[in-house]
């Protein structure tokens, strides 16, 4: 007998509603916005704004000067719609602005390899600043992240957080400093170069027709 169970399709009206990890994982998402499961409750927010996706290219411009620079220590970094890191025993599913995975990691059970380093850019507002400094830092620790970089435009740092153990030890960056970690030897990124905007960017001018 064919299933008559639909397939649920996620729009911004689901922000807030409690999902299994299932449900989830099976759910059609609406293009332009971003979800994410937390905790069992579904989190709806739009695609992140050109200032955000500008720091999000910093970084994927400094990964790949890596890359270039120390071939074979990087397999692949990607962002939200290459990585989602899936935490079964706290029900939530997150997409990283950006995510690395190292050479020599071996693959999970469902046959991929996961990532061992995390970025994510920091955008405007009580409710994000929650989500990338204390929720997702648990998180990602359970997960087994061996580093999480958070990056705040707003504070002009970087926040670099390392695992020992079952803890994090926290490393803060400041502009004129150069934010570094473990995972990657030789990775050193300039906090101002790493937030700089397009020149223009600053004061919020638009294209025309934008």
């Amino acid at each position: 007998m064919a299933s008559t169970t639909e397939t649920i399709r996620l729009s911004p009206a689901d922000h807030g509603r409690r999902m299994t990890l299932e449900e989830f994982r099976d759910a059609e998402e609406t293009p332009g916005y971003r979800f994410e499961l937390a905790r069992g409750v579904v989190e709806v927010v739009e695609v992140p704004n050109d200032d955000h996706g500008y720091v999000v290219c910093n970084i994927y411009d400094a990964l790949a000067a890596y890359r270039r620079a120390y071939p074979g220590r990087i397999l692949r970094y990607g962002g939200a719609s290459e990585f989602r890191l899936w935490l079964p025993t706290m029900v939530s599913g997150r997409n990283p602005d950006a995510a690395v995975v190292v050479s020599g990691t071996a693959k999970g059970a469902r046959g991929r390899r996961p990532p061992s380093l995390a970025f994510e850019v920091v955008s405007p507002g009580a409710e994000a600043r929650e989500r990338d400094y204390r929720t997702k830092r648990e998180e990602y620790l359970a997960y087994g992240l061996r580093e999480y970089w958070i990056v705040d435009p707003v504070e002009r740092r970087v926040v670099v957080l390392i695992r020992e153990g079952d803890s994090w030890i926290e490393r803060p960056f400041a502009e004129g400093q150069a934010a570094e970690g473990l995972v990657l030897p030789g990775f050193r990124v300039d906090v101002a170069e790493l937030l700089t905007l397009p020149e223009g960017d600053e004061a919020g001018e638009e294209a025309p027709g934008a």
